[in-house]
């Protein structure tokens, strides 16, 4: 779930015009409630910390720029105030063994170091410049069948190192492969181990973890093993032919309902020109049996995948890319304006969700904290599991401080039947439409965006969503239809389920 987060451009840790400091100047040292477990060097004394460049669950990534050398790093600062249970300590010391464990390897992010201090853990990684996947995709005049197999050379060929390795990634998504560089013959690297673990021969894992497009059949019915990356490998490949995910619905319930029950279909437009072997790939790899199901290495062998095989290398539908741009930018436009009606509602429109967040904020102190949340859903009959409840929290967490304040609160539970109300919508659409010429433009949505916190702001692809009469602007009828596709947040349906 993407969030609107309300952090300042760049975060200091160290003066920029601070003399350049050699590694050999750094004093090591033990921190108190130590994550690590042994000494570390002061993160302060080697980089600069710049600009942010994302977030995740736990952590979120800034540039940063070593030092001694002057070199650039992408940096993950974990707060460790979020790492709360023993098991998300834990979790973080596994995802910096499995990166030192995959060192080396091609299309692996390289990490260059873990630090600590009092108050957050760092991972200092390989800066991967060329961006997301679908972008780079996406900005290309040519795309062909051909384009897409290299790239799922390097997607299979990361999963099979892992498996190799013994490491069970369970997030693979586009999101999750960077380019390393803005060349074209850039490196693809799988990035982001934060729900990676380590597996033995024919052991079985229950908890489900993953993203609702790309999560496999096996994970859903909570008995799975790695085989579950090369289904999610399955699904990518789908969307970089057609530009949408096989198992698409209204709601999240409904998309699992179709992964566990509908065998992937070929029926658009757009798959006639895909060749036999490409489709053969894909069900192979979204058989539902796991143990039918090829392995990475497998997979590899397919002529489809080969170098100079037989993907052929004519232009695929253009219309791909602009599904494939889309779906990318999917859904950022209609958060946006969710969070835009929430902080409009009356006090007696959220007066029973304000009595729910003083039920739930045991302590009195304006905030929940994940023992509150955990507490409160246990009492509502919730089986959620920790990581779950964490998922939640972040969720809802826009400002990443590991609480959620009232306001957050509102945002995150208000009733979406509340949010499709005329009058509200209303005020939306007017929020948008600052000259009151019954029209969002361009400037205005990118003028939203900006004010929000909105990096990147795909405007283009959230017109071009909306656009029914391609006028280039959205009217209000266009821009009340969005609230007729439900979107697929599984986070803010478990926290509504405290105020049902």
């Amino acid at each position: 779930m993407e969030h609107l987060e309300k952090q300042p451009h760049h975060v200091h840790f160290a003066d920029p015009d601070t003399p350049m400091m050699e590694r050999s100047e750094s004093r090591r040292q033990m921190v108190p409630n130590s994550v690590l477990l042994r000494e570390t060097e002061n993160l302060k004394d080697l980089f600069i910390i710049g600009r942010k460049l994302g977030s995740g669950q736990f952590g979120v990534t800034y540039l940063c720029t070593e030092k001694a050398t002057g070199k650039n790093y992408a940096c993950k600062m974990i707060q460790k105030k979020k790492l709360i249970m023993r098991e998300d300590q834990e979790d973080v010391r596994r995802e910096i063994s499995i990166l030192h464990l995959l060192e080396g390897q091609d299309n692996i992010v390289e990490i260059k170091g873990a630090y600590e201090d009092a108050s957050n853990v760092y991972l200092v990684m390989e800066l991967c410049s060329g961006g997301e996947l679908f972008d780079r995709i996406t900005a290309r005049g040519h795309y062909s069948e051909a384009q897409a197999s290299v790239v799922m050379r390097s997607i299979l060929r990361a999963i099979e190192v892992c498996h190799d390795f013994g490491v069970f990634h369970r997030d693979l998504k586009p999101e999750n492969f960077l380019l390393a560089d803005k060349s074209e013959e850039a490196t693809l690297k799988v990035i982001d181990f934060g729900l990676s673990t380590y597996f033995k021969l024919d052991e079985t894992f229950t908890d489900v973890v993953g993203s609702p497009y790309y999560i496999a059949p096996e994970v859903l019915k909570k008995s799975y093993g790695p085989e579950a990356d090369v289904w999610s490998a399955g699904v990518i490949l789908y969307i970089l032919l057609s530009g949408i995910p096989p198992f698409w619905a209204e709601n999240e319930d409904a998309i699992f309902n179709l992964i566990l029950n509908q065998e992937v279909r070929f029926n658009s437009h757009t798959w006639k020109s895909i060749s036999a072997e490409a489709k053969d790939l894909i069900q192979k790899l979204l058989i539902r049996n796991p143990i039918k199901r090829p392995t990475a290495r497998e997979a590899l062998m397919h002529p489809w995948i080969q170098e100079d095989g037989v993907a052929p290398d004519v232009p695929i539908d253009p219309v791909v890319q602009s599904r494939m741009k889309t779906f990318s930018a999917m859904n950022k436009l209609k958060k946006l304006a969710i969070r835009v009606i929430a902080e409009s509602l009356s006090e007696e429109e959220i007066a029973g969700l304000k009595e729910m967040f003083k039920m739930v904020d045991t302590d009195g102190s304006n905030t929940i904290t994940f023992e509150e949340l955990r507490a409160a859903l246990r009492r509502f009959g919730s089986v959620l599991q920790d990581d779950e409840i964490h998922e939640l929290l972040n969720a809802a967490d826009v400002d990443q401080n590991g609480v959620i304040d009232y306001g957050e609160f509102i945002a995150a539970t208000v009733s979406l039947k509340k949010v499709s109300q005329t009058e509200n919508l209303h005020k939306a659409f007017q929020y948008f439409d600052k000259d009151k010429s019954g029209y969002i433009t361009r400037d205005e949505l990118q003028e939203a965006c900006t004010k929000h916190h909105m990096k990147d702001c795909p405007v283009d692809e959230m017109i071009k969503e909306l656009d029914q009469d391609n006028d280039g602007r959205i009217n209000y009828q266009e821009f009340s239809s969005m609230f007729t596709r439900v979107t697929s947040v599984r986070s803010r349906n478990n926290l509504r389920a405290l105020t049902a």
